[in-house]
């Protein structure tokens, strides 16, 4: 194996950083899974939440690769650990594995989609505030359902300020956004 095929890539990016603090923010968490149960992708959220942070608006569009990576590795580890019973101790090593495996497919996801946003953060960047982070956040929003309601509009208004008020770590690689 050669020195370059033994490279990867640091994905420990900006986008990593901002969701492992926004995930640490009392609330975040379970906004984003109840939003998950619904159909929602977390880290459409993420880059919704990153990119207003940012003072960017959100184009609500992903790559073919990241949706792929979601659908056909994140979301089948996540599948296989929810198989598993949380009360079964001979699955619970199992279940933990699979716990850190879902952790790390999440890393790759988000240094995709991180690796996708580049294009949108060459233009200048405005304000960062509650509009545009709502803006974003309903670009996020599945594509079969583009309208929210109420329950749905408290819960992204929610986001939105949790993730204006979120500091960003200068490095930190600890943490389970997505999970």
């Amino acid at each position: 194996m050669t020195e370059r095929e033994n490279t990867q890539p640091d994905t420990d990016t900006p986008l990593w950083r901002f969701a492992l603090a926004f995930w640490q923010r009392e609330g975040a968490a379970g906004l984003c899974l109840e939003l998950q149960s619904q159909g929602w992708s977390v880290t459409r959220i993420l880059c919704a939440g990153w990119l207003a942070r940012e003072g960017h608006c959100y184009s609500g569009s992903e790559p073919e690769t990241v949706t792929h990576w979601r659908q056909s590795v994140t979301a089948s580890i996540r599948s296989l650990r929810q198989s598993l019973s949380k009360s079964d101790s001979l699955q619970l090593p199992v279940r933990q594995s699979l716990a850190k495996a879902e952790l790390e497919a999440e890393r790759v996801e988000l240094f995709h989609a991180w690796e996708a946003l580049q294009d949108q953060l060459s233009s200048l960047a405005g304000d960062q505030d509650e509009a545009l982070a709502l803006a974003n956040l309903r670009k996020a929003a599945p594509a079969t359902d583009n309208r929210t309601n109420e329950m749905t509009d408290a819960m992204i208004t929610q986001l939105a300020r949790l993730m204006l008020d979120t500091p960003t770590p200068a490095s930190d690689t600890h943490g389970s956004p997505g999970s």
